[in-house]
């Protein structure tokens, strides 16, 4: 076979589309996986719209996706971890290996890491072709759908474990499928509560599934008020994660933190967001976290063994699966917000 099926950026315009492209070769280091299920991300949906973020970041044409599970189709002759048949999900982020921040344990910032379906072709598509050090066996006892979406784990693990959440209140600010995962994770971990913050009610009500303690509408008038009087003290929580990356919720995050509290920033925003620092962040004393994929490979251990030790029932997340070349039905469903995380699975493709 020397073509496979792919969802292609194929110009600088909204859209995808279905092509045949060129299967990827095995190269001596390489382990060539075959797709079966990948996960649609936000970061996806940026690139299907065409936003501002995806203009300024990505050079089409690439085939698109980083969350995927597969098995592995064949190895390169330099490849000694892995064998033809394993099940393995992997790390999107390919740093340059050398450089300062691959060689202090940073490789998710390196300044020349390329993402796979961002920098260089992505998962959507029947093979993908990996590097060994970023592929990554999934353990018996976890279930392919999950496999599936560890990435999007890892950077709810990443963005929760970036400071102390036991003993703490906290704040998920965005409820699709990282925040709900956040919001698992945190109450999993020891946070003495987890307040939700989401305008959609179905995600409202899966957070409360989640582990949140409570939900609120950041579309009702006078909500941070009350988000702030249901805290103790009525000054805040202690850590807010803000993962829905709108202007809105970036600067909510900051109005429901307290004096001296800490937020986390994953989400990323399709433009600039305008914030006052002075009040928001200096003279209250604020601290800020940029949260930016997974710590390679601490956070990969940590979601394994929050996996295999807790045994979290995350199937409520999966809110449809869709065969590849319906693919258009899958992002229409996250333009009308009436999906959480969806499948696309690529067997028989």
């Amino acid at each position: 076979m020397s073509t496979m099926p792919a969802l292609v950026k194929p110009e600088a315009a909204p859209g995808m589309s279905l092509e045949l492209r060129p299967r990827p070769q095995c190269g001596r280091n390489d382990v060539l996986i075959r797709v079966e299920k990948t996960g649609i991300c936000g970061t996806d949906l940026h690139i299907y719209q065409w936003d501002e973020w995806a203009k300024n970041r990505t050079r089409p044409p690439f085939i698109v996706g980083h969350e995927f599970y597969g098995r592995v189709e064949e190895v390169g002759a330099g490849v000694t971890g892995f064998e033809p048949g394993e099940q393995v999900s992997g790390e999107g982020h390919i740093g340059c290996g050398h450089c300062y921040f691959c060689r202090t344990g940073q490789a998710h910032i390196c300044r020349d890491v390329e993402i796979i379906g961002v920098d260089r072709d992505g998962c959507f598509a029947r093979f993908i072709r990996m590097p060994e050090s970023n592929v990554w066996k999934v353990r018996p006892g976890i279930p392919t759908d999950v496999a599936a979406i560890f990435d999007p784990l890892g950077n709810a693990m990443h963005t929760v474990m970036a400071q102390p959440v036991a003993g703490r209140t906290v704040a998920v600010v965005g409820a699709g499928a990282i925040g709900l995962l956040a919001c698992k994770i945190a109450h999993s971990t020891g946070a003495l509560s987890v307040m939700a913050v989401e305008p959609q009610a179905r995600k409202r009500a899966l957070a409360l599934s989640m582990g949140a303690n409570s939900a609120f509408d950041p579309a009702e008038p006078g909500w941070t008020e009350a988000f702030v009087r249901a805290t103790p003290e009525r000054v805040g929580v202690d850590v807010v994660l803000e993962i829905s990356g709108s202007p809105q919720g970036i600067r909510s995050a900051f109005d429901i933190v307290r004096p001296g509290g800490e937020v986390a920033l994953l989400g990323i925003p399709s433009a600039d967001v305008n914030l006052n620092f002075s009040k928001a962040i200096i003279f209250k004393g604020v601290t800020v976290r940029g949260i930016n994929g997974r710590l390679m490979y601490e956070t990969w251990y940590q979601s394994e063994r929050f996996l295999l030790e807790y045994k979290p029932d995350l199937a409520a997340l999966i809110s449809h699966h869709i065969r590849f070349d319906k693919f258009l039905d899958a992002f229409a469903l996250l333009e009308r917000g009436e999906a959480v995380k969806i499948i696309l699975d690529w067997e028989g493709a």
